[in-house]
């Protein structure tokens, strides 16, 4: 059975990958066998591909003329650049729509052309093309509207927009619903029929293509902010994505864009920047705006040429973001408290509603309670004056959150997103079935592991194979992204050499694994109080990322730690004559699974009936165990090793064993049992005697005998249970000729040859002699953990 002291959090599943064709790969590019067996997993397996995904060019660009529509749509847009014609960016308030509605300004004013944009307000207007904004278009005298990450479901926005006699161009990258507008051109990858070769493109890449064919160049000048929503869209950055991605970065660290400058500086970006400061500092601040107030400020920001505009708009950014983080705390605080008080109904599918949540930061509360729960999750606020809810979803690895909302359309009159995420809208009278219906769908769906989080190990690393320059080509797979998740490796038996919290608050952990000839370093981020669980020299199994930590002119690999665990059951001496009272306190706080063994003291916080004394659990061993007990404490030593050895036979589910006694009670007791020829040293000087006074003699038979007057009274009662001699109060008179007796037939003499076999195995054995007692007692159990349980202790700092 595998006893495993630290359980890991998510469940590791290894890609596998096919050895010929990473064998291929690093003959044919010459590449380390770990960035070969990568780039297989990615699902690049030709060495042209391959070399394609590791040697970035804007020859990976395909034709955006493959793009259904776009050459109808390009031809209209340049009649509108000759005619002077006003023309209208239609965008949307997240940072991917932001980023298509500035890209698109930026060409457009580029060309000179008569051009403003319209974002809708996310509160009074809600998501996508609207006809009221289309009306006030029209007597602002547009004759040309272009839609950018948004439009694909406006069908009866389109239908407005042909009776007011006003073109319509949609480019979006959302999923098409089975009716499609009837717009003068619709650009969508994913639309049906549609021949270009990539169809994961978020929105801003999209409008990308359509400057490229409108400028009949790649505009390198906005690559800056195709990444920034091509990043922030969590679209996957694998083929044309990990191009725009890859090039817009390097334009994006040569600051050429004053406005991403600015905002790069309120957001503490000061190094190189990578996928994660867009993901992490960069994008929440662009979205902050569309999310509080009007997702404006946002583009303004990206088209500003003024440093010092720049610098006001993205300080005002960075305050609605933290603004927009409290909020985001607040209702993220009422929506646990709501999953919790109800656990049941929200077993299988999360969905919570209150009135005066934010729709704006919702989405954001979503994607928390995914994290904190792993369950599908729709975060509504709703309207009370209109009765209507609105909502954002996040979903899980096994289930299509778009597909299951779908089964459900007849309840939601609006509806859109993709596989992970989605928004909707709906009468809030219908929650309860549309609760009732996810969690039916949840059910049949998602299998029970589903449940619990995944972790993709892309191989198995030996200490051995870690150096700078394989991480430095591993890097040429950056940016990371959804589709080309940062590649996690495990560690296996990797033994531990060093543990310290680090921090300020001592919130994180660093650690040193060794193999005994290389070692690593590796940092758990957050992981600080996993300290406590782990034991020195343990054999740990690790899941993480692999990094270069540059500090003081010296670089040297490191670890992330993303998961960890430990395959075996550990020791935690906590051996010592002090109150442990509070220590226990803290484990019975984190878990239900835990027993003590030892009755000297009182508990009143452990759960009833979870403490016993040895005596009793000698008769009822089977039966005190009757749930498993994972984490077994030992305040009191056992009466022999059978017992123990019983003991640990019975627990198959153990992880952790904690020996929390001292040698104070060992007082007056003897650490080692007289042998045979001491015995018949004494005996032989009783027979001189043969009547004495056992107070009166004892010392004088000390030191005749040379026998401590311990030994001497615990030899007198072993030989008055042999009958070799008879005690009468404070007389004792040896027995003539008495019958020949082992030592072994007295009860007493048995007893402290146990006791002294358990105080010299447990307590007054080293850390290694008692892991190594332990791992050889359950060796020749046949539930036991088997020969190689690695046990080790930890240290309680006496």
């Amino acid at each position: 059975m595998n006893h495993r002291m630290l359980r890991s959090k998510t469940r590791w599943k290894p890609v596998e990958a096919d050895a010929s064709r990473v064998q291929k790969l690093v003959d044919e590019l010459g590449v380390y066998p770990l960035t070969a067996r990568l780039l297989v997993n990615r699902g690049l397996t030709e060495p042209d591909q391959a070399r394609r995904f590791l040697y970035v060019s804007e020859k990976d660009f395909h034709d955006p003329f493959l793009m259904d529509g776009m050459q109808k749509a390009v031809e209209r847009i340049r009649d509108a650049l000759d005619r002077q014609e006003k023309i209208l960016i239609y965008g949307d308030y997240d940072a991917d729509g932001v980023s298509s509605t500035s890209l698109m300004m930026k060409v457009f004013q580029s060309l000179d052309a008569d051009v403003d944009y319209y974002i809708p307000n996310r509160f009074t207007e809600g998501y996508g093309l609207n006809e009221k904004a289309l009306e006030k278009a029209k007597e602002r005298g547009v004759q040309l509207v272009v839609s950018v990450d948004t439009g694909i479901s406006a069908v009866n926005e389109a239908k407005r927009a042909k009776e007011l006699n006003l073109d319509l161009i949609i480019t979006d990258h959302h999923e098409p619903p089975e009716h499609l507008p009837d717009a003068f051109a619709v650009i969508n990858p994913k639309k049906p029929g549609c021949s270009y070769p990539y169809d994961q493109l978020a929105g801003v890449g999209v409008a990308l293509k359509l400057a490229q064919a409108l400028l009949d160049r790649l505009p390198e000048e906005v690559l800056d902010i195709a990444a920034l929503g091509t990043i922030a869209d969590l679209v996957p950055l694998m083929d044309e994505n990990r191009v725009i991605a890859s090039l817009g970065l390097i334009q994006m660290n040569q600051r050429l864009n004053v406005g991403l400058s600015a905002l790069m500086d309120v957001s503490g970006v000061s190094q190189e920047v990578g996928a994660g400061h867009v993901g992490f500092s960069l994008a929440p601040r662009i979205n902050a705006s569309g999310r509080l107030d009007t997702a404006a400020t946002a583009v303004e920001l990206l088209l500003t040429t003024d440093p010092k505009k720049a610098r006001s708009i993205a300080e005002e950014l960075d305050r609605m973001n933290r603004e927009r983080q409290k909020l985001v705390e607040e209702i993220a605080q009422e929506a646990c408290a709501m999953v919790e008080s109800e656990p049941e109904k929200h077993q299988r599918f999360i969905l919570v509603a209150a009135p005066g949540w934010n729709v704006g930061v919702i989405g954001i509360v979503a994607s928390r309670l995914v994290e904190k729960y792993y369950r599908p999750t729709i975060v509504l606020g709703m309207d009370e004056e209109s009765g209507i809810a609105k909502g954002s979803a996040r979903s899980i690895a096994g289930l299509d959150i778009y597909r299951a909302l779908t089964a459900c359309s007849d309840l939601l009159p609006h509806f859109g997103g993709h596989e992970m995420a989605a928004g909707m809208s709906l009468p809030q009278e219908d929650l309860p079935e549309l609760h009732r219906r996810l969690d039916r769908i949840a059910g049949e769906w998602l299998q029970e592991e589903d449940y619990i989080p995944l972790s993709q190990v892309e191989a198995d690393l030996s200490l051995s194979e870690v150096d700078i320059p394989l991480i430095e080509e591993l890097d040429r797979l950056a940016p990371y992204g959804e589709g080309n998740r940062t590649p996690r490796f495990r560690l296996k038996k990797a033994e531990l050499s060093r543990l310290q919290r680090i921090g300020r608050e001592k919130s994180h952990m660093k650690l040193a694994v060794t193999d005994g000839n290389h070692s690593l370093e590796a940092v758990g981020f957050g992981m600080g109080e996993l300290a406590d669980e782990i034991a020195p020299l343990s054999q740990l199994e690790i899941v993480g990322e692999l990094s270069i930590n540059e500090w003081n002119n010296r670089r040297l690999p490191q670890l992330m730690i993303r998961d960890l665990s430990v395959p075996h059951l550990q020791v935690f001496d906590w051996r010592s004559n002090r109150d442990q009272s509070d220590g226990f306190r803290r484990l019975a706080k984190r878990t239900e699974s835990l027993f003590m063994i030892g009755e000297k003291k009182n508990y009143p916080w452990l759960s009833q009936g979870r403490a016993v004394a040895w005596e009793r659990l000698e008769q009822e061993m089977v039966a005190e165990f009757s749930e498993p007990v994972r984490y077994l404490i030992l305040v009191d030593l056992p009466p022999s090793m059978q017992v123990f050895q019983n003991l640990l036979r019975n627990l198959p589910d153990l992880e952790r064993l904690y020996f929390a006694f001292g040698d104070a009670e060992l007082d007056g007791t003897l650490s080692r049992t007289p042998d045979r020829e001491q015995f018949k040293q004494l005996y032989a000087y009783l027979l001189q005697k043969k009547k004495l006074r056992i107070s009166f003699d004892r010392k004088r038979l000390a030191r005749w005998t040379g026998l401590s007057p311990q030994w001497i009274s615990f030899m007198i009662q072993v030989f008055e249970e042999l009958e070799f001699v008879r005690v009468s109060g404070d007389q004792m008179e040896v027995v003539s000729r008495p019958a020949k007796r082992p030592l072994t037939e007295s009860p007493l003499f048995c007893k402290q040859q146990e006791r002294e076999q358990v105080q010299h195995a447990l307590v007054y054995s080293s850390y290694r002699d008692l892991c190594h007692m332990i791992t050889s007692l359950r060796s020749s159990d046949p539930n036991g953990g088997g020969a190689d349980d690695g046990l080790q202790r930890k240290d309680s700092g006496d």
